[in-house]
């Protein structure tokens, strides 16, 4: 994790869902930084979980409804995402913090050619940890990953519904890896369709 995509993988994606009616959030988070002693567990994880008790404390004022707030995150995000789909609280009631107070459970999630089987492993070669109130999950990722590869897409789907946790993957035959929202004449520019039908299908979105 040694870079944030903010554009095609934030703002990009903010845009085309604001035109579906969705709010679309865009976290900035923190890389680790070993000179500094951030690492993601202190940093990064915290920083999503943070921001999904932030909007759950706000959805009132910012007209978003409470019960439909998800994280999706690409490669580095999507471990981020992973992470926090099996690790997540519901908050510290004696907090002096408000937002401190709320859950930190995504309604739904979307890693995107995302490095998720490692995060949801105790250690390296113990079995996947998905909770039975694990997310809904809406998994992507190309055959031809040559970063990360789609077996870590395929782990976390089938640990999904081994615990009986909704789920869709979709693993398309070329795209790498990178690929986004952006139009490139390949099946994979159409993911993100997919992903919207998903969502209503799931009752997550209403058009």
């Amino acid at each position: 994790m040694s870079r944030v995509v903010i554009d095609k993988e934030g703002h990009d994606i903010a845009r085309w869902l604001v035109k579906q009616g969705i709010a679309g959030i865009v976290l900035k988070y923190r890389n680790p930084d070993p000179d500094a002693g951030l690492s993601v567990s202190n940093g990064a994880a915290k920083d999503v979980a943070r921001a999904v008790r932030m909007v759950r404390h706000n959805a009132k004022k910012w007209n978003v409804a409470v019960d439909r707030i998800g994280t999706m995150g690409f490669s580095a995000g999507g471990y981020l995402v992973a992470w926090l789909a099996v690790r997540f609280d519901a908050g510290d009631a004696a907090a002096s913090d408000p937002i401190e107070v709320q859950s930190s459970r995504p309604d739904f999630i979307a890693p995107i050619y995302g490095a998720v089987a490692s995060p949801i492993q105790a250690k390296e070669g113990s079995p996947v940890l998905v909770r039975a109130d694990t997310p809904p999950a809406f998994l992507v990722h190309a055959h031809d990953d040559k970063a990360v590869s789609s077996e870590q897409s395929i782990t976390f789907y089938l640990a999904l519904r081994d615990a009986k946790v909704p789920a869709e993957l979709h693993i398309y035959a070329q795209g790498g890896h990178g690929f986004g929202t952006r139009a490139r004449g390949l099946p994979v520019s159409s993911w993100i369709e997919r992903w919207l039908e998903w969502m209503i299908a799931q009752e997550l979105h209403t058009p």
